[in-house]
Order: C-alpha cells, then sequence, then structure tokens
C-alpha cells in the first residue's frame, strides 16, 4: 500500500504542473516558462525556458517511474529487484531536489547564441514548491520502502 501512496505523489506533480500552464495564483510551477515567449527565436530564448524543458522532460519520467511502481506490484519480481526500483526513485527524486535548488539558488548553464552562459536563477513560487515537495515526499517514502525490503538469506 505504501508503494501506491509513493507513486501517487510522483504522479501528482505532473498533473498539478498543468495549473501552472494556466497562469493561476499558483504561479507557473516548474515548467511555468515553458510556453511564454513563443514569438522568440529558440536560439534566443532564455534560461527560464531551458529550465521549464528540462523539468517537463524530468516529470514526465517521474509520471512514468509512477506507473512501473503501480505494474510493479502485478509483475512479482525478486526483492533484491524491488529494492533496486525503489531505490532508484529515491535518487531521482533527490536529484529532482537537488536540480530544483540549483535553479533557484545559483542557476545553470544554458544555451545562448554566443555558446553556453550561466542562465539567471529561476522564480521561486507556490505550485513548483508543492512539485518538489510532493517528489521528495515520494522518494522518502520510497527510500523507507527500500529499507525495510532487504532481501532474504537463501
Amino acid at each position: 500500500m505504501e508503494v501506491r501512496w509513493a507513486a501517487f505523489l510522483l504522479a501528482l506533480p505532473f498533473f498539478l504542473q498543468l495549473l501552472g500552464f494556466g497562469n493561476t495564483p499558483l504561479g507557473g510551477g516548474l515548467c511555468g516558462e515553458l510556453f511564454r515567449g513563443r514569438e522568440t527565436p529558440l536560439a534566443f530564448q532564455g534560461a527560464g525556458f531551458w529550465y521549464a524543458l528540462a523539468f517537463m522532460m524530468l516529470l514526465l519520467g517521474q509520471l512514468g517511474y509512477a506507473g512501473l511502481l503501480v505494474l510493479a506490484g502485478f509483475l512479482e519480481l525478486p526483492s533484491p529487484w524491488l529494492r533496486s526500483v525503489y531505490r532508484m526513485g529515491a535518487y531521482y527524486a533527490a536529484g529532482m531536489t537537488l536540480l530544483f535548488i540549483v535553479t533557484r539558488t545559483t542557476g545553470l548553464p544554458v544555451p545562448a547564441p554566443q555558446g553556453w552562459v550561466l542562465g539567471d536563477v529561476a522564480r521561486i513560487d507556490f505550485l513548483g514548491l508543492l512539485g518538489v515537495g510532493l517528489t521528495l515526499a515520494g522518494g522518502i517514502l520510497l527510500w523507507g520502502i527500500s529499507r525495510h525490503n532487504t532481501p532474504q538469506p537463501s
């Protein structure tokens, strides 16, 4: 049952992000800048666009992983494999959280017409914090499950 909760917590940020595309009072979320500035050529897009694109791809991968968690209950995988699957999800959530912190504090290199430049710091909004918080909660839950799912000696 805990695995289903973890899958729910990991899938929810993707669907919450859909609110961020509608310019709600909650903010743009992790990917809010993706559809702003459509008339700007790709080479001249700002750092926010590239951060949003990266987070959208990561959220899509996270949604796929949540689906894998739901299916893993039906597949009867051996215990050591399940432990690895759960740990992978915990590491994914930790990486996503770290990327969120870096893009909101220092910025990352992004492509520009003159080459790679250090991008601006992205804005922090409630929807983005909620999305990364749910991801982190799902990762912590998966880490706890992986610690309890130890392989039995044969």
